[in-house]
């Protein structure tokens, strides 16, 4: 198929100013610096934070970009669990859309500790993230959406996997936690390949990170699945390496893209976009047959791998037992 001129090769429209430093933060410092929990929030990320390691070290610059619409509901749970990371070379950059609802001045609270912001209209999710990313200095970046958050040690976690390897994609566990009945239900990764990843939601945005060197724009005539497209352009002759340890929760809600529906019919536009530029995904059955059983041996094999650090995480949250759905550690 012929194409016109590429939308993925924009020039940048957001260099117009720098972005804050990145400020460094001494060991457990930062819970007493930040505005108090609204009350009865306690554990993960409101009165606990993340205590880095105690052996000095080089650590990597990451930027995290949270793009944000009308949801004051969740992104002050969002911001907290990204600065309490503790994490001494973070560069977390905030795009929010014009929202509203109060969301800019939630962010506004914690302006002093973001290395940039902006609450003006933009043409979506994908475009706010490129703005968010057109602004990055991180050797790795990675992006988390205003309604999911962090657990904590991930940043720390991702740095390690990046040091330990010659990774250029490091990606890991998750938690799905569901409003309806406040379950949590565990996500556990799949084995990546190249051609799985027409079928989508094989990574979580929120649970990979990956060298600012290999990154590419969003297409930003995407409504939904901006990650799913994403990655058949990003993956593809990469190094990745699978982390076995949870290191965010996807927050399922009535609003979100993923369950509400007003964005089904977004889902159905963005599918027969991807597949104009990618192809439509294989109805071979043989395909189709070896996909699910080399996931489930996959799966098999690191269900218990690195049982204790998956437990460590849960246990640092300082939440009551949680109401576990059919998926569980």
């Amino acid at each position: 198929m012929v194409y016109g001129k590429d939308p993925f090769d924009q020039p940048s429209c957001m260099a117009d100013r720098p972005s804050r430093p990145i400020m460094s933060f001494p060991p457990q410092s930062l819970l007493a610096s930040l505005p108090p929990p609204p009350p009865g929030r306690t554990g993960w990320p409101w009165t606990v934070e993340t205590v880095p390691p105690s052996a000095p070290g080089t650590w990597p610059r990451i930027t995290i970009v949270t793009p944000s619409y009308q949801q004051a509901a969740y992104i002050e749970e969002t911001l907290r669990s990204v600065l309490l990371q503790n994490y001494p070379a973070l560069e977390y950059i905030v795009i929010d859309g014009g929202s509203s609802d109060g969301s800019a001045g939630m962010i506004e609270r914690y302006a002093s500790r973001l290395s940039y912001w902006h609450s003006r209209r933009d043409r979506g999710q994908a475009d706010a993230i490129n703005q968010g990313f057109e602004r990055a200095t991180g050797e790795i970046v990675g992006w988390l959406n205003s309604d999911d958050y962090l657990l904590p040690g991930a940043l720390f976690a991702v740095a390690h996997a990046f040091q330990q390897s010659r990774a250029e994609i490091v990606y890991a566990d998750a938690l799905e936690y569901f409003e309806d009945d406040h379950s949590l239900q565990y996500w556990q990764g799949y084995w990546v390949r190249p051609e799985f990843l027409q079928f989508g939601g094989v990574l979580p945005s929120h649970a990979t990170f990956w060298k600012r060197a290999v990154h590419v724009p969003l297409w930003t005539d995407l409504n939904c699945n901006v990650d799913g497209e994403l990655w058949q352009r990003l993956v593809p002759g990469r190094r990745l390496n699978y982390l076995p340890q949870p290191l965010a929760v996807c927050r399922i809600h009535g609003e979100s893209k993923s369950a509400a529906p007003r964005w089904r019919e977004k889902w159905k536009e963005d599918d027969q976009l991807i597949w104009s530029r990618h192809g439509r995904p294989t109805r071979n059955r043989l395909f189709r047959a070896w996909f699910n059983r080399s996931q489930r041996v996959f799966k098999w094999f690191t269900r218990r791998r690195n049982l204790a650090a998956k437990q460590a995480v849960l246990a640092a949250c300082a939440w009551p037992p949680p109401k576990w759905r059919a998926s569980r550690l």
